[in-house]
Order: C-alpha cells, then sequence, then structure tokens
C-alpha cells in the first residue's frame, strides 16, 4: 500500500497476512471495510425496528405476551409441518 498507516494497524493488518488467510494488505482492508458495512447496515435496520416498535407501543398498538400461547402455537405450526420434538 502506498498509504502510512498508524503502528498498531500496520501489525493488525501484517498478523492476518502472517495468518495467510489473505494475499495482499489490500484483501484484509476490503473484507474489514465490507464487515464494517455489513455490521452498520445490522445495526440500521435493528434501529429501524426498534422505532416501529416505539412507535407501536406510544400508538397502544401492543398486545400481552402470554409464552405459554406462544409455546402453542409454535408447537403446532411445527407439528403442520411434520416436526416433533
Amino acid at each position: 500500500m502506498n498509504q502510512s498507516l498508524p503502528a498498531d494497524i500496520q501489525q493488525r493488518i501484517d498478523a492476518q497476512l502472517a495468518s495467510g488467510g489473505f494475499a495482499s494488505e489490500e484483501d484484509v482492508l476490503r473484507e474489514a471495510l465490507e464487515s464494517l458495512e455489513r455490521r452498520q447496515h445490522g445495526l440500521r435496520q435493528l434501529r429501524e425496528m426498534v422505532a416501529v416498535a416505539e412507535a407501536d407501543i406510544a400508538a397502544s398498538r401492543v398486545a400481552t405476551f402470554d409464552r405459554d400461547d406462544i409455546k402453542r402455537d409454535v408447537r403446532a405450526r411445527l407439528a403442520d409441518k411434520g416436526i416433533t420434538e
């Protein structure tokens, strides 16, 4: 690479190269950026889900949570698919 990186980051890149999992520094950085972007995308989705849930709560669009009802429903759906415990 043509860029100068802080020593700690260069050491981490070098360790990845030494492990044999990457052919170049660019490959290490590409994978790191792709992983960061996947993480950021997942966090955006989670924030959107939380916002929807908060809006539902604020609008009183919530129901009680009955664990036993849910377990029965899941078991019935699995049984319909021929899946047993």
